[in-house]
């Protein structure tokens, strides 16, 4: 049986989208996963949020996609964007853990990964914001700490030209 994997969340997850399709003849399709095992598919919002507007993810007409898809397992990558407006980065780790579990018991998804919010550089500096990054990891890594249906997932092999890869997106598409 052939499982399902969705990778959904922000504008990250479109731009990784977009690399494994203009990749794919380096084996970068499907993650270089083997499809017969596991199948991966992406769903990624420029400037998608959890909290509610125009952007939000959690909106009926985007999370459809995870009632049509059926995944197995959800990689989420979301939070980052409703971190610029948030002063209270606990409750964006909150609200963050809160969505999984509404994957999990909503949409039947045996088990929800998390990703770490990621750090933003500019030509100015982004300290408030990165720093407001680390305390929602932080917390995020302790809320899901003891679970069996969900984990927290500390980005690997991103760390060489990060700047480039990170820089605050320019359009909202």
């Amino acid at each position: 049986m052939v499982r399902r994997a969705l990778i959904f969340g922000n504008s990250y997850i479109r731009r990784l989208e977009t690399f494994t399709h203009e990749n794919c003849d380096r084996g970068w399709l499907n993650l270089g996963l083997d499809g017969t095992d596991i199948q991966v598919e992406f769903f990624g919002l420029g400037g998608g949020t959890l909290r509610p507007g125009n952007k939000c993810v959690q909106k009926q007409q985007i999370m459809h996609i995870i009632e049509e898809y059926m995944p197995h397992s959800v990689f989420l990558q979301v939070g980052g964007n409703d971190l610029s407006s948030e002063n209270e980065p606990v409750k964006i780790a909150r609200d963050i853990s809160v969505f999984a579990d509404y994957i999990i018991n909503c949409y039947h998804v045996n088990y929800v990964v998390i990703g770490q919010l990621l750090p933003r550089y500019s030509e100015r500096p982004e300290a408030y914001y990165n720093n407001k990054v680390y305390i929602v990891n932080k917390e995020l890594s302790h809320l899901v700490k003891e679970r069996d249906n969900a984990t927290f997932w500390h980005h690997r092999g991103l760390w060489k030209n990060t700047p480039d890869l990170l820089l605050k997106d320019k359009s909202s598409s």
